[in-house]
């Protein structure tokens, strides 16, 4: 598998030596839940769950389906989210090189691979970083997500929580530091629950934070 290296937005964008300007496409949204729904259609043991009244959290890999899903961690979290019954936990993906530039020309939102329900409609927006490589696809997707890529700028009610774990947390999380509402630092088994059961009890995003603060592994 390939790991997407040209992540940059506008000016910065890099191109390949031997790269050839692709013909004009027009991507429609529908081409986005048609590939999504492809994707679904090849998997065995598919979760889906209805949203109803449910915490909603997108969990993402800053990187393409095939990486991502070859990643332990990665499911590991996607279950454990998945095992509480008042959560519903989808899954999103950096979308392949030419998706990803077809997909910013038509200014079309990301959107999660089970219910191709826009990231942005979310509680949650859970990020599972495992190589210091994919730093720049966080923001990448944080801008396809239509949310500002600093946690200053956001606000409740309109943007999901943004939540940064994965193997990198265990190094050097500090480069997304600015980008990310809360790190959660250490295993999955013992962080999700934790995640979830704060989130039941907060009042607003600032009681959440300032209890998230209190427990070991965030901040």
């Amino acid at each position: 598998a390939e790991r997407v290296l040209d992540w940059c937005v506008g000016p910065l964008e890099r191109t390949r030596p031997g790269d050839a300007a692709g013909p004009a496409t027009h991507m429609k949204a529908q081409d986005l839940r048609d590939r999504a729904r492809a994707t679904l259609a090849r998997e065995v043991g598919v979760l889906a769950k209805p949203h109803g009244e449910r915490i909603r959290v997108a969990l993402a890999f800053p990187n393409t389906y095939h990486i991502g899903m070859s990643n332990l961690g990665f499911q590991t979290v996607y279950r454990l989210f998945n095992e509480m019954e008042d959560v519903v936990c989808e899954r999103v993906f950096l979308p392949p090189r030419q998706e990803l530039q077809d997909q910013r020309a038509a200014g079309l939102k990301l959107l999660t691979i089970e219910s191709q329900t826009p990231v942005k409609e979310f509680d949650v927006f859970a990020l599972s970083v495992s190589f210091e490589w994919d730093y720049p696809n966080v923001l990448t997707l944080l801008r396809l997500a239509g949310m500002p890529i600093y946690a200053a700028e956001r606000q409740a009610g309109r943007d999901p929580l943004v939540v940064l774990g994965g193997a990198v947390t265990f190094v050097n999380p500090e480069p997304l530091a600015l980008f990310a509402d809360v790190i959660a630092a250490g295993e999955g088994e013992e962080l999700v629950p934790t995640l979830v059961q704060r989130i039941r009890e907060a009042t607003g995003r600032e009681s959440l934070l300032a209890a998230l603060g209190c427990d070991r592994g965030f901040y």
